[in-house]
């Protein structure tokens, strides 16, 4: 019988080889990092006291995302990965969440469409045969203290999504772009967040933080397709286009600006 439930501590270290190998994920210290949290709501499936599948809920109510939603190949076709998606969402609005964001494999992209979703944009993949030269950066420091209620509203009005208490936990490692001592702050790269958040309210701050990530050996990036600043940065230093994943999204309507992401974190929570 299949039971979809909440996954135990203990339990985290059995899902070390349930992502597809091209996702580059660490699953359990994924997990591990998050659980405990208010935030985080990590979900199984469960057939005959085996672990067959699961997936996560990233709470910002009135927003969540769900993520990481794998069900391991020989249980696939059997409405697993469907039941899970149902659960994530269901216990998502029992928080208080009204609209539901998810980025969607290939595979999966069919599933979550008959449950509702709608594509509401694309993100574009691009990769590097070698790290790029050494860039130099202006105007980059590295973040203070000061600086974290400014990068909050930022976030906020790039995302719609009033998540501090989440991505505050990437700050120590984090910098930020402003012109001068006194101007204001346009833009902050998380270095540690997923493959590295970057949002910026203009270009000259987006693409030199973009130069500070390349800078650190970095060969792949993602972007959203409307971005078009960062997408020809990409081209000019090399990167290819090899594949896109449509953003997804059930419920009210967010209000976001992809324009001003130049790399998004990750695909669990954008």
């Amino acid at each position: 019988m299949l039971k979809i439930r909440e996954i135990l501590e203990s339990e985290i270290p059995q899902l070390q080889n349930f992502p597809p190998e091209d996702w580059n994920l660490d699953l359990p210290r994924l997990f591990s990092f998050h659980f405990g949290h208010s935030y985080f709501y990590p979900a199984i499936a469960e057939l005959n006291s085996k672990i067959v599948g699961c997936g996560i809920g990233i709470m910002h109510a009135p927003i969540s995302w769900l993520g990481t939603i794998i069900v391991l190949p020989e249980y696939r076709r059997q409405g697993i990965g469907k039941k899970v998606t149902t659960n994530l969402i269901d216990y998502c609005r029992s928080k208080g969440c009204t609209s539901h964001l998810l980025t969607a494999s290939e595979m999966g992209e069919s599933v979550y469409r008959k449950l509702g979703f709608e594509i509401n944009s694309t993100y574009v993949f691009y990769k590097r045969e070698s790290i790029v030269p050494t860039q130099h950066i202006s105007n980059v420091r590295e973040m203070r203290e000061e600086d974290f209620l400014i990068i909050k509203e930022l976030d906020r009005e790039v995302t719609g999504e009033d998540r501090f208490q989440f991505i505050k936990r990437f700050f120590s490692t984090g910098c930020i772009y402003a012109p001068d001592t006194f101007a204001r702050i346009s833009g902050f790269f998380l270095p540690d967040f997923g493959g590295g958040l970057i949002i910026a309210r203009n270009s000259a701050a987006g693409l030199e933080l973009m130069k500070v990530r390349l800078n650190r050996g970095k060969t792949t990036a993602v972007v959203p397709a409307t971005n078009t600043i960062a997408r020809e940065f990409l081209t000019s230093e090399g990167f290819q286009e090899y594949r896109t994943s449509p953003r997804m999204i059930l419920g009210n309507k967010v209000n976001w600006q992809p324009a001003m992401m130049y790399n998004r974190a990750t695909g669990y929570c954008g």
